[in-house]
């Protein structure tokens, strides 16, 4: 695991929808599709849980081995949600 836990955004054609790139793995699975913060809470893995109830503003989350795609919900602030995006995933890893 590298010492440091690296986070690139990639927007989307979609305003409310977010790609996250980052330099951990994130899943053994191939994909982990969350429609909503409730069955992130319920049925999520430990990163995910982390995630959803750490970060407030997430509608949905979608979790490949390298990435996740964040959908937010309509009043959530992306400068905001990614940030704490940031500090939940580098305390998760670190």
């Amino acid at each position: 695991m590298s010492e440091y836990v690296i986070i690139e955004t990639e927007a989307t054609d979609n305003p409310d929808v977010r790609v996250l790139h980052i330099n951990q793995p994130l899943t053994l699975e191939d994909e982990e599709v969350y429609d909503s913060v409730q069955a992130a809470e319920e049925d999520g893995s430990p990163l995910v849980q982390a995630v959803v109830f750490a970060v407030d503003g997430i509608a949905a989350l979608t979790v490949r081995p390298d990435y996740m795609v964040i959908t937010r919900q309509p009043d959530a602030i992306w400068e905001v949600l990614v940030d704490d995006m940031r500090d939940a995933l580098r305390d998760f890893f670190l």
